[in-house]
């Protein structure tokens, strides 16, 4: 008997890697939620820099119109006194021209400036943004690759721990390993616990010197008062 409970002391110990080796390869972070927050971050980033776009372009259109408007204001201005008009309703009109063209050259130095201001924080926004996409790409990078290490590692762990079970299960008693696993569906996993110190270590109920000696024996099965796993003195 003592060589059964061995088998199934040993065949607790493969199940337990296995449930603990499972249970954190399907928890492992595959990066999907930091894949999430880089798209969503690089989906900001073009919208501004698509938005520094426009504003550089707008920039660049009101340059063309400053440019445009001062050449005209300057050959008005010296159409109007260069001393080759005469007729004072030509002047006039000339000299209103001139006001019209100066308004707008005004107009357009303050839009101007407002957009190089405005130019100068989305290039910052841009920027910043940038950085935290070029971050975002490092650290999905950094998950992916501990992700692929770690769930071979994992998975390595369960088909050594799977391929050594089949050869315990191959050494233990039909009705006994029929028992064990009823026990690990009933238990959580744990069917076999340790006896140490008089104590289960599935429950922490105490047992009798009695009990604990047929523990230590192992000439039978001996299940624990309060779970009810079968015990091992343990290795």
């Amino acid at each position: 008997m003592k060589e059964q409970l061995d088998l199934l002391f040993d065949l607790q110990q493969l199940d337990t890697k296995i449930d603990y080796a499972t249970r954190e390869l399907s928890g492992l972070d595959d990066g999907t939620a930091k894949r999430a927050e880089l798209a969503a971050a690089e989906a900001e980033l073009a919208a501004l820099d698509e938005a520094l776009r426009q504003s550089s372009g707008e920039q660049l259109d009101k340059e063309l119109q400053l440019d445009s408007t001062e050449t005209e204001r300057k050959e008005k201005w010296g159409k109007a006194y260069g001393g080759t008009i005469s007729d004072s309703k030509e002047l006039g009109s000339l000299e209103r021209k001139i006001e019209e063209l100066q308004r707008r050259k005004s107009k357009l130095e303050d839009d101007l400036l407002t957009l190089y201001d405005d130019i100068e924080q989305r290039t910052e926004a841009a920027d910043a943004q940038r950085a935290a996409v070029s971050r975002l790409r490092e650290e999905l990078d950094g998950i992916v690759a501990t992700f692929q290490r770690r769930s071979t590692e994992l998975r390595e762990v369960i088909e050594q721990a799977k391929g050594e079970r089949g050869s315990v299960v191959a050494g233990l008693d039909a009705g006994l390993l029929a028992d064990y696993e009823g026990l690990r569906h009933k238990t959580g996993g744990l069917a076999v616990a340790i006896a140490k110190d008089q104590l289960c270590t599935g429950c922490r109920v105490s047992m009798s010197l009695m009990i604990y000696e047929s523990v230590l024996a192992c000439k039978h099965v001996v299940r624990c008062e309060g779970c009810r796993r079968i015990l091992h003195p343990g290795k």
